[in-house]
């Protein structure tokens, strides 16, 4: 198991705050919201809401995604500012390991 986070952020800005918090994960960019709308994630709310320089916001998703790609789980929030508890993420990702859930980091 690994955790891949994708955000809006550019390279550069994902480089600069990698470490923050303190998450040992793979860190994509999606600046141009191509993953997002591969998924159908923009967030129709803001669709005319634009921040400087980006084409629009995702929907905050957690993704559960299998071995062949399929995705198993999904919790969304509707406020853009608000993100997954990792409770209810580690919860379900021991629901579809039997385990407790203890991802592999990308170094790992």
């Amino acid at each position: 198991m690994r955790i891949v986070t994708v955000s809006t952020d550019t390279p550069a800005e994902i480089r600069l705050g990698h470490g923050v918090h303190g998450l040992k994960a793979t860190l994509l960019s999606d600046a141009k919201l191509l993953v997002t709308d591969r998924f159908g994630l923009r967030n129709q709310n803001f669709n005319n809401f634009k921040f400087p320089g980006r084409p629009g916001l995702p929907v905050p998703t957690t993704l559960l995604v299998d071995g062949s790609g399929k995705v198993v789980w999904k919790d969304q929030s509707e406020n853009y500012t608000q993100r997954s508890d990792p409770q209810v993420v580690r919860a379900a990702l021991s629901s579809f390991t039997g385990t407790s859930a203890r991802p592999k980091t990308a170094r790992s």
